[in-house]
């Protein structure tokens, strides 16, 4: 056998060349690192990027709408940061173990997980920027796209973060928005695409008999019972409010969370029983005046916006994040208006029409969009 037959015949066994492949995207991957490097030190760095692509690693962060919401919002800054256009997502999980290792999450299994995963994908809609959404069932495949398009896309997370499988929430809050707040002032609004915000409004004028809309997330989940929310407490509030204000309050919860009591409240919709997907429940939440319920995931629309929100029963581990506002056992995010909070009380029939009132008198120039 001549050179050439021996090369040839080591270029096709499967062990070099999974290897080869490995040592390529390695290589890569490496240079993805220093590019990020070179980025900070050149001011045309990032002349030729287009796009920004955000990598959500189920390995790593879970399997959370309100997860997806935060990191959507780091992108919305990440993309005016560095004067990009579109934003694509690329999700990847590993089939034999698909979700982070956490009790409220065991219930997913390599085995119901793709029946799953389209509730959650709902929330990556949530981006009028939005441009594709990749799915990977291979760290391997994704880091070899990654390796592939490092000429088109700023990337995010970078290396260090991906390869660590750090827990990316905090990081958000603390360096992406903080950083950016503290110099502009502000944060860009998230919001859905311009189809759902179009049904919200009519969804709204449909079911809202001209009265102010306001949304509560009303909590009861088998898997973590502890944030779940008081109905007694809140079907005490619905009834107190019926002739004493304007307001139509659209109930958003999964429907085997619905308390079948809530029918008989005239000034309460159950958007669930009008057959809403995900995405449309946060587009009530972007199109409602006031935002109540649950510190859970569809809340994150209320707490990216300029809308008055509380938020009951808040597990927010102060510790974490910087610039926490306090005042009592009321909290705010330091990029929060006067009138959105969160509260660590459970809720009462009392607290909750205090809280109202106060949001309430807020928006006496409200008008809808």
């Amino acid at each position: 056998m001549d050179v050439t037959k021996k090369l040839g015949a080591v270029k096709r066994n499967p062990l070099i060349r999974e290897v080869g492949r490995r040592v390529k995207t390695g290589a890569a991957l490496l240079g993805w690192n220093l590019r990020a490097f070179s980025d900070l030190a050149t001011a045309k760095g990032l002349s030729g990027k287009q796009r920004l692509l955000m990598i959500y690693d189920f390995s790593s962060q879970p399997f959370s709408i309100g997860d997806i919401l935060v990191i959507q919002e780091a992108s919305l800054v990440l993309r005016q940061v560095h004067g990009l256009d579109r934003v694509d997502f690329a999700f990847v999980y590993s089939p034999a173990s698909p979700v982070v290792l956490d009790p409220t999450l065991a219930h997913y299994t390599p085995e119901n997980f793709l029946s799953h995963l389209p509730h959650v994908l709902q929330a990556a809609q949530v981006n009028p920027y939005l441009g594709s959404v990749f799915l990977y069932d291979s760290h391997r495949r994704l880091e070899e796209f990654v390796a592939s398009n490092l000429h088109t896309y700023e990337i995010w997370p970078h290396l260090p973060q991906y390869a660590y499988r750090e827990y990316l929430y905090y990081r958000v809050f603390n360096e992406v928005l903080f950083q950016y707040f503290e110099k502009e002032r502000t944060l860009p609004h998230l919001e859905p695409r311009a189809p759902a915000r179009t049904w919200a409004k009519a969804f709204l004028e449909r079911h809202g008999g001209g009265d102010v809309p306001v949304t509560v997330q009303l909590r009861r989940n088998p898997y973590n019972s502890a944030r779940d929310m008081d109905n007694d407490s809140w079907m005490a509030f619905f009834q107190f409010c019926q002739g004493r204000y304007p307001a139509k309050f659209l109930v958003i919860c999964a429907r085997d969370e619905v308390d079948a009591r809530l029918r008989q409240c005239s000034n309460v919709v159950i958007a669930k029983d009008h057959c809403t997907s995900v995405e449309q429940d946060l587009a009530l939440v972007d199109a409602a005046a006031i935002h109540m319920g649950a510190t859970s995931g569809p809340g994150v629309m209320a707490i990216f916006s300029a809308k008055p929100y509380c938020l009951f029963k808040s597990d927010l581990r102060l510790d974490r994040y910087k610039g926490i506002i306090r005042e009592g056992n009321r909290h705010a995010l330091f990029f929060a208006g006067p009138a959105q909070s969160f509260l660590f009380d459970r809720e009462t029939p009392d607290l909750l029409a205090a809280e109202f009132e106060r949001m309430w008198k807020s928006i006496e120039n409200w008008s809808r969009r």
